[in-house]
């Protein structure tokens, strides 16, 4: 009894701990890539009523529950200017956010500590139910606290996003389903085929599957993998008769479809095309670098590398230790907590797209059950506790450390957050949200003017960065502050983590110069900012790159640059 007190008096205060350093994040953070398009498509839909706008290439449930706190701010939609009318959705978000009548930090906080709350509520929510009912209470207090201190979560949750809902809903869907399915039989001869509780049970699996498919396309592998497990849990033992499981299954089908209708106005072709597109996206691939490798087509070890090196090694280890727990007096009710992530994680290391841990993060909530019984089994054990207490304070040291930069986090096996970018880059680490934090440099600089290679949407003049863009990657224009190189004193340049690895860019190498240098600083660990003034091959490469993107009078401004300094140094 007294270690259960325990355990749950560290599940709240890992639970406190998760939203304290959440909020944190979310106060040093800049919009990330999408959160502008998320947040505008949300706010329409809630606005207009109208689904056909602003196409983002996701489900509306995520977006529209970001927006919901938005209602009470009443900011404007511009349903009449070319970029909501032209369907350009990245300009729209990127107006909707700068240019409107709330300010751009009032509107993105407010969503995302919304959604913050609803998805890491839902998650730890289920996360305790899923847990408490298969291993008891400590089980589930440990899987709490487990999950409240995975980054992965701090961050990503904390996120105007669409990876924290599908995640909190493709937990809660299973978790339902594997309550349906663990009832005890009906005593025989049974009364009747159907049970309330059942019948309950299944409706609400449904309506969380529904709402997992509302989230995020690939969540359409719920329902047939639901159905699926129910039917080898029967055959392994049977509980409910196939005749009535068959109408338990209708059931759940049907609230399904239900709840992804309703979420779409009750017109699911939208969910069809955008389904499809899906598929196309993920056939087609997308660019990634993953350790120094690069393509279109994906790496099968591309999520087991950013499993090894973005989860604390003690996390890592306690999940290893509930998978030998569970070995060791297997159940067949396990085939719900084993199934469901390993057919999901197996599938994304499969896919094509391959840009962020993120993506699976569905897999990652069974992980920190996995890591709870873990837990309860190390605790029970005389020698283990010591064992684990140095990976347990590497734990706490890396989140005290990556302080408030989460999406950076990255474990000691690839040398913490200052070593990630050269492991995995795009939104495993840089997603253009920490513009807040070199504009903070470059004011307690005297704010001089930067060369800026940027990835990212948010606008770096909103936070007072005077700066010449050079190969930025971006679906909005970012034309810079109208900066004169030719009078700068110094020559800055200040680089983010995608583009210094040449993800988007043809040659890859655009940057390789860079990193035989060390940056005089480091942005949230995503953006690293280096001091050119003395360096002179520096300074050429840049007039290179400068001339190579067709920006010639800055290129000539570098290159005087040369040449007076040559001058000068031929005059000593």
């Amino acid at each position: 009894m007294k270690a259960d007190k325990t355990l749950l008096f560290l599940a709240a205060a890992a639970l406190a701990a998760h939203f304290v350093a959440a909020r944190a994040f979310i106060r040093s953070a800049a919009p990330t890539y999408d959160e502008t398009v998320h947040l505008a498509r949300g706010y329409s839909i809630l606005a207009t009523g109208r689904y056909d706008m602003v196409p983002t290439g996701h489900p509306p449930l995520a977006e529209i529950a970001g927006a919901l706190p938005l209602l009470a701010l009443r900011p404007g939609v511009f349903v009449g200017h070319p970029y909501f009318i032209g369907n350009m959705a990245y300009h729209y978000g990127d107006l909707f956010l700068y240019d409107n009548v709330v300010p751009p930090e009032r509107l993105l906080g407010a969503a995302r500590g919304f959604s913050l709350l609803l998805w890491s509520g839902l998650t730890a929510f289920f996360i305790w139910l899923f847990a408490g009912r298969s291993h008891g209470p400590s089980v589930a207090a440990a899987s709490v606290a487990v999950f409240s201190l995975m980054p992965v979560f701090i961050s990503n949750n904390a996120l105007v996003a669409t990876d924290a809902a599908s995640s909190a809903l493709y937990l809660g869907a299973f978790c339902l389903a594997y309550m349906f399915s663990s009832m005890p039989a009906a005593p025989k001869p049974p009364r009747s085929a159907w049970s309330r509780k059942r019948l309950i049970l299944a409706a609400l699996a449904g309506l969380l599957s529904g709402l997992a498919m509302a989230a995020k396309f690939n969540m359409f592998v719920v329902p047939p993998l639901v159905l699926s497990l129910w039917t080898a849990d029967n055959l392994m033992e049977r509980r409910v008769r196939p005749a009535a499981l068959a109408g338990y299954a209708a059931l759940y089908l049907v609230c399904a479809l239900f709840a992804a209708a309703a979420v779409y106005g009750f017109d699911l072709a939208p969910y069809a095309s955008g389904l499809r597109d899906m598929f196309g996206m993920l056939d087609r691939g997308r660019s990634s670098f993953a350790w120094g490798h690069y393509g279109l087509e994906g790496v099968w070890w591309y999520f087991p590398l950013a499993l090894a090196v973005k989860t604390p090694l003690a996390a890592l280890a306690l999940a290893l230790a509930g998978a030998v727990s569970m070995a060791r007096s297997f159940r067949k009710e396990y085939i719900w907590l084993l199934v469901p992530p390993l057919v999901y994680f197996i599938a994304a290391s499969a896919s094509k797209m391959q840009i962020g841990f993120r993506h699976v993060m569905p897999a990652l909530t069974f992980m920190a059950i996995l890591a709870g019984i873990g837990t309860v089994s190390v605790a029970r054990s005389r020698v283990l506790p010591a064992a684990a207490a140095p990976l347990l304070l590497l734990w706490g040291w890396g989140l005290v450390r990556t302080w408030p930069h989460y999406l950076a986090y990255f474990n000691e096996l690839a040398g913490g957050p200052a070593n990630g970018y050269k492991f995995l880059v795009d939104s495993n680490l840089d997603w253009g949200q920490d513009v807040k934090a070199l504009a903070d440099r470059l004011a307690g600089m005297g704010n001089p003017p930067v060369v800026f290679s940027y990835f990212g949407v948010a606008r770096p003049e909103r936070y007072g960065i005077r700066y010449v863009p050079l190969g930025v990657v971006s679906n909005v224009e970012l034309r810079g502050t109208g900066e004169d190189l030719c009078r700068a004193e110094e020559l800055l340049l200040a680089v983010s983590a995608t583009n210094l690895q040449g993800t988007y860019y043809p040659d890859r190498d655009t940057y390789g110069w860079l990193k035989e240098r060390k940056p005089g600083f480091s942005a949230g660990y995503s953006i690293f900012l280096y001091d050119l003034s003395a360096d002179r091959d520096g300074t050429s490469r840049l007039a290179g790159l400068f001339d190579r993107n067709g920006m010639n009078e800055e290129a000539e401004c570098l290159y005087a640059r040369l040449d007076k300094g040559g001058a000068a140094k031929a005059g000593k």
